[in-house]
């Protein structure tokens, strides 16, 4: 029986990322250099990621219950009424010696290192994404949606054994409300993203990526003796992105029985 909360619905956007050639987007405004803002949609300065593809949702207050949607077999999109095509500017992380062998010793928030050498891209660029049915289907735009990669480059970095660096986060606002997102980097540069709309009153909605880091990786990381970082895939099947905060994961139960 389908909730008649809608923010029961946890919706996954799934397409491919590309880099923009910037010297094909340039204009006499200059570089654009800015602070990255909230603001980010004054700066001068050409859009240079592009994420293009189909968003589902998924009727599920219970994060763990939603799988990774799936494609046909020679389909580049997943099925869908709705696709999406955003643009965002790239802003670089700073360097860090922080690296995932931290993790054994200071726990979920040092894995993938210090938030501050994150990669931020501000994803409001584009036509945005569509929501509706028919002829009340509209294109809409985020005000805020900033993704964090943890991708060296903004691509797939080919190494299974290191799934921290494929993991995706972001954190964002609409006429909707405020949403948080868990995802991550699959083969062809495909980013596979799960958003969950937080009510004004849930803690959730006063995250910065901190925090949202840590309730993640508490849940989803389990750090071997040689300090290498296993997941749960897909990522999002964590409390953290529950439509309830208080719920607990599958894992969570197993690990207090």
């Amino acid at each position: 029986m389908a909730s008649n909360n809608w923010r029961d619905t946890l919706f996954v956007w799934d397409g491919i990322l590309s880099l923009i050639d910037k010297d094909e987007k340039k204009d006499d405004h200059g570089d654009g250099d800015g602070d990255g803002g909230e603001g980010v949609e004054k700066v001068d300065k050409p859009n240079d990621v592009q994420w293009n593809g189909t968003w589902v949702g998924c009727d599920s207050d219970d994060a763990t219950k939603v799988p990774t949607p799936k494609r046909g077999a020679f389909d580049e999109y997943v099925a869908s009424e709705h696709s999406f095509n955003v643009e965002g500017v790239a802003y670089m992380g700073k360097s860090s010696e922080d690296s995932d062998a931290d993790a054994k010793k200071e726990g979920s928030q040092k894995i993938g290192g210090d938030t501050s050498s994150l990669h931020r891209v501000a994803m409001i660029g584009g036509s945005g994404y569509e929501l509706g049915e028919g002829d009340e289907k509209k294109q809409h735009k985020d005000d805020r949606h900033d993704m964090y990669f943890f991708s060296p480059s903004l691509r797939w970095t080919g190494k299974l054994h290191d799934q921290v660096q494929n993991m995706v986060l972001a954190l964002g606002e609409n006429e909707f409300g405020k949403f948080i997102s868990v995802g991550w980097l699959r083969v062809g540069n495909r980013v596979t993203l799960a958003r969950r709309y937080v009510d004004d009153n849930d803690d959730r909605a006063k995250w910065d990526i901190d925090d949202l880091r840590s309730a993640v990786f508490d849940q989803i990381a389990t750090v071997a003796d040689d300090g290498q970082v296993q997941l749960v895939i897909p990522p999002w099947q964590c409390s953290a992105m529950h439509a309830d905060p208080g719920q607990l994961s599958k894992r969570q139960k197993q690990s207090e029985e």
